[in-house]
Formats: C-alpha cells, structure tokens, sequence
C-alpha cells in the first residue's frame, strides 16, 4: 500500500500560478508530468508510451485493423499510421493487406517484448501512486477519462 501525500492551502497556494485555476493549463501541466514518467520507463527499452499502447493492443489482437485501433486509442488515422511505422522500424509488428484491408500483427520480438512492456506499465502506476497517492490516481483517471469523453463528444 502507497502513502498518500497531503498538501496543505498553504502548499497549493506556493505552487499556483495565475494560470493554475485554467482547465487548458493544467490539463496540460499534468499531461507533460505524466508523460515524462510515462517516458522515462518506456525509454528504458526504445518506446514512448505511445508504442507502448499500441504494442499492447496489437499483442492482444493479432490482426486488428487500424481503424479499430483508432477507436481503442482514440487516436487519429494519421497517428495510427505513423505509430505503426514507427513499431515496424523497430520489428515489432508487421501489416497485412487482407483485401483492401490493412491488418497489423505483432512479430516475434513485439510478443517478446510484452512483458517488459507490462512492467513498464506496473512501475509507472506506481510511480503516480507514490507521488499523489493511490486513491487519488483512481479518483483522478475516471475522472479525467469522463471529462475527455465529454468534450470530446462536444466537438
């Protein structure tokens, strides 16, 4: 069980900007936080958590298309199309033409690379956990995921 930190009125107030009460400000302020650590730990072995994702996806799914991956990662069909070059650079999975239909399947060293991805995953949730307390990253991801789905709708 992780330690939850508490942070006075006094702390926040050290820490705020005159932009820290703006969604866009602070979404993105957490965006870069969560993505350096995110970074960090799949860095360690050539990816950014943005292979990462999809490697998972892929491994799990052999044979998805790329238009199902967009829905899943809620990315764009251009991004998906870079990712997967990019994943097919390093070997890790390969495309398929079924028809007019693209489908990617891991290679041997994507599924290899599974478990050390899953680790990576494990040892960044922790990392969250430690710095703002298990509780709160649950609280926080529902929460965010809520809002981003919202707005998203909203466009």
């Amino acid at each position: 069980m992780t330690e939850e930190k508490t942070v006075t009125v006094a702390e926040e107030k050290k820490f705020a900007t005159r932009y820290s009460a703006c969604l866009l400000f602070s979404a993105n302020a957490l965006s870069r936080a969560i993505t350096a650590i995110g970074d960090e730990e799949f860095g360690r072995f050539g990816l950014c958590y943005s292979h990462a994702y999809m490697l998972c996806e892929v491994v799990g799914q052999p044979g998805i298309t790329p238009s199902e991956l967009s829905k899943t990662l809620y990315l764009t069909p251009s991004t998906i199309t870079r990712l997967v070059e990019k994943l097919e650079q390093k070997h890790l999975v390969r495309r398929e033409s079924e028809g007019k239909k693209t489908l990617i399947y891991p290679t041997n060293e994507g599924v290899e690379l599974q478990p050390e991805v899953a680790e990576a995953w494990d040892r960044v949730g922790t990392r969250y956990s430690q710095l703002i307390g298990e509780t709160n990253v649950c609280q926080l991801t529902q929460q965010v995921f809520k809002a981003a789905k919202a707005l998203g709708e909203a466009l």
